[in-house]
């Protein structure tokens, strides 16, 4: 059996991605709240839009995916830092996603995350409950988080605990996973973080276009 953590990432890279059917996956993937261990998607999309910065991210969420009507007049007069939103501003147009009918701000398509999903796995070795603290803390950007735990003490989990909190549970084996408990699929618990950290994951596999 492991005697590292680091001996059950590739048990789980070689069977996630066979029973995802995906080939991308990354080890090490830094949130923002933790390092998780693997972080995949099941497919992503040709978005082209690339913001670089959480705080333009955040920016962009409050402004565009809650407001339907925008004008120059009405952010000039808010509160917002003047220097930031004109990046904004500059990189949506750039990438065609605004343009300007006078003073009103005119959304020529709709955003979409640059993955369909973001799953994410933490793997321990021995203590099983500062990882399923850890996989609770990436819920904040996933859709499903995972906790992955050695097959010969899997019995050692509380399920229930995991459940209660949608959970999954996965047990490696030598060159084996088995799902002890999926969990549901549900809406990341923060827009912004998922947009910004879809957006961090799919620069290491799709072709960059710098803005």
């Amino acid at each position: 059996m492991f005697r590292y953590e680091s001996e059950m990432i590739p048990v789980l890279i070689k069977n996630l991605s066979r029973v995802f059917k995906t080939e991308y996956i990354t080890t090490e993937f830094s949130t923002g709240n933790g390092v998780a261990d693997l972080v995949f998607t099941t497919e992503m999309n040709d978005e082209d839009l690339y913001l670089n910065d959480y705080a333009l991210m955040s920016l962009f969420v409050n402004l565009f995916q809650q407001n339907k009507h925008l004008t120059t007049k009405n952010l000039e007069k808010s509160s917002i830092d003047k220097t930031r939103l004109k990046n904004l501003l500059t990189h949506l147009e750039i990438n065609d996603f605004i343009g300007y009918e006078g003073e009103i701000i005119v959304r020529n398509r709709k955003y979409k995350a640059h993955t369909r999903n973001l799953l994410s796995v933490e793997a321990k070795l021995n203590d099983w409950k500062s990882g399923f603290y850890q996989a609770l803390r990436y819920k904040f950007f996933s859709h499903q988080s995972y906790l992955a735990y050695p097959e010969k003490n899997i019995h050692r989990v509380d399920l229930d605990l995991l459940k209660e909190h949608n959970i999954g549970l996965i047990s490696v084996g030598d060159d084996k996973i088995r799902f002890i408990s999926k969990p549901k699929t549900e809406k990341p618990k923060d827009l912004t973080s998922y947009f910004f950290l879809s957006e961090l994951f799919a620069q290491q596999f799709k072709v960059m276009h710098q803005i």
